[in-house]
């Protein structure tokens, strides 16, 4: 039977009727850091992507709060009976923020930019960095998508070497938004200051290292959003955070410490929200260094950490531990594959690994705050003393977020305190990207644990071929029991993270994805 796939989006005569209404001038909002590069498709951090989500749109989008898929760029698609050609239509009428026409001509240059590494705009618009995500989502260079085609200026199509049941869902995410072809030939290797998409925002300044200052874009083809300027002002300074927020400084703030959660909940001028629970920490255990080449070091790391003990020390009460893998958001459950905390046998598989008196190490943290976890150094420290208990001498060495990075993402580190917001819902997102061998290539290695196993490669395949939710989960759970039993990493924590806005701020909606959707939000009386 043929595998057919229609969407249709209600009500886009509305598009733009919200243009008269009245917009509030500027919203200030505080983060830890700043971005690394703001073209979405050479990066993988959150402080990135999160940019991103407001000046550039894919052929697919998430519904807000969710991560249904809705048509953004493309208002249908269909799917060919052997699950090898998608064809999609493309909203008419939407323009670049450069004012050229988005059509099915730029969205093909936009993938043959990331696919293809003999594409002339592949090398030139990298830089240092690397087309991570692509590479971990799709499967290699060109991985999964073999050809894409324009049909008619409204119609392109992606042509694959297989089924690839997360299309829809890799689509949405921003790495893949689509960038005016005019702005990158322009720009060349300077376009990821300022690029260029058809959000309802666009960047009009970034002054690295203190912020990113975006407007709402008059020509959005969608409802024109309310707040009009927003700037994205970096503090690195927790306590310089809570006191600017205090002051009316700044109007939000994300990731507040735990600690400082009490203060900012007496304040009745500022609101406390939970983003949903779509993440992990973990700590990253590097197969290819030796010792931990060995199974049973690996397995002694595990069961050496009292993740516990960490929730309880060093987290708000929305973090829970990671028995499974998966965030509860992301299926299939139950997906065990932790370890019971448990120093004395983790002594005695060192001591059968051959290694009775221990070993010396390094562990690497990030030295800012993550949704994941909001305090690097007292986490990676109570993990130095959990190693210590078994005779590991595990070296403490902190990063800042973009050279932490580029070296993890490069295989130079022993251990490293590493996490994951899921991007999409599927856990493909979760398992083929973090841990499959396609992700383990430096330098932009999503798998940074560098495990590679060709029986879970297979597994990943086999669920990336099949619609069929009930089929997937099986080849999913056996994925996980693998990893349980080889153990490249130790799960550690989900969380719910914190953000913090002004009561005058209104509108907020918690995205499973960790992005702040401003565009729908506004700034009333706050009575």
């Amino acid at each position: 039977m043929a595998a057919v796939a229609v969407f249709t989006l209600l009500g886009c005569s509305q598009s733009g009727s919200q243009a008269n209404q009245s917009q509030s001038s500027t919203l200030v909002f505080g983060r830890n850091q700043d971005a690394v590069s703001l073209d979405p498709a050479v990066v993988t951090d959150g402080m990135s992507l999160n940019v991103a989500r407001l000046n550039m749109e894919g052929l697919t989008g998430y519904k807000l709060g969710t991560f249904e898929i809705v048509p953004a760029l493309a208002t249908s698609w269909t799917v060919s009976p052997d699950g090898k050609t998608w064809t999609f239509k493309l909203r008419h009428g939407v323009k670049f923020q450069d004012g050229t026409a988005m059509d099915a001509q730029s969205i093909k240059f936009n993938f043959d930019r990331w696919r293809l590494r003999d594409n002339p705009w592949h090398k030139l618009l990298q830089g240092n960095l690397d087309y991570s995500y692509y590479e971990s989502q799709f499967g290699g260079f060109p991985g999964v998508i073999s050809d894409v085609r324009v049909v008619a200026p409204d119609e392109v199509q992606l042509v694959l070497t297989r089924p690839f049941a997360p299309m829809l869902a890799n689509l949405a995410m921003p790495a893949f938004g689509i960038s005016s072809p005019t702005a990158m030939k322009s720009e060349g290797e300077n376009y990821f200051r300022a690029p260029i998409g058809t959000g309802p925002y666009k960047v009009t300044e970034w002054v690295k290292d203190d912020h990113i200052t975006l407007k709402a874009f008059a020509g959005y083809w969608g409802d024109q959003a309310k707040i009009q300027t927003l700037i994205l002002r970096d503090i690195p300074d927790p306590s310089t955070s809570l006191l600017s927020l205090q002051k009316g400084d700044i109007d939000g703030w994300e990731y507040p410490r735990p600690d400082d959660l009490g203060p900012i909940s007496q304040d009745h001028n500022l609101t406390i929200y939970h983003q949903p629970p779509n993440n992990v920490l973990y700590l990253a255990i590097n197969v290819e260094k030796p010792p931990f080449t060995n199974v049973l070091v690996r397995r002694a790391v595990n069961e050496a950490i009292d993740a516990n003990a960490i929730v309880k020390n060093f987290y708000d009460p929305s973090a829970e531990v990671a028995t499974d893998f998966l965030p509860l958001a992301v299926w299939p459950h139950p997906n065990q594959t932790s370890y019971p905390y448990d120093p004395a046998d983790a002594r005695r598989l060192l001591a059968q690994a051959g290694f009775p008196h221990g070993f010396s190490t390094t562990l690497w943290y990030m030295t800012l705050p993550r949704p994941y976890v909001p305090e690097p150094q007292r986490v990676a420290e109570a993990i130095q003393a959990d190693l210590r208990a078994i005779g590991i001498n595990a070296t403490l060495q902190g990063f800042e977020w973009g050279q932490f990075l580029d070296k993890t993402e490069r295989g130079m580190h022993d251990l490293a305190l590493s996490g994951w917001t899921g991007d999409n819902g599927d856990p493909d997102n979760f398992l083929y990207a973090i841990l499959d061998k396609d992700g383990a290539i430096p330098p932009g290695a999503q798998n940074v644990c560098f495990w590679k196993d060709d029986n879970f490669h297979a597994l990943m395949l086999k669920a990336q071929h099949t619609t069929d939710r009930t089929e997937r989960a099986k080849f999913y759970l056996a994925a996980l029991q693998i990893v349980h039993d080889q153990a490249p990493l130790v799960p550690l924590v989900h969380t719910g993270p914190p953000i913090v806005f002004k009561r005058t701020v209104v509108g907020y909606i918690g995205n499973p994805d960790n992005s702040e959707p401003f565009q729908v939000m506004s700034i009333g009386s706050g009575n």
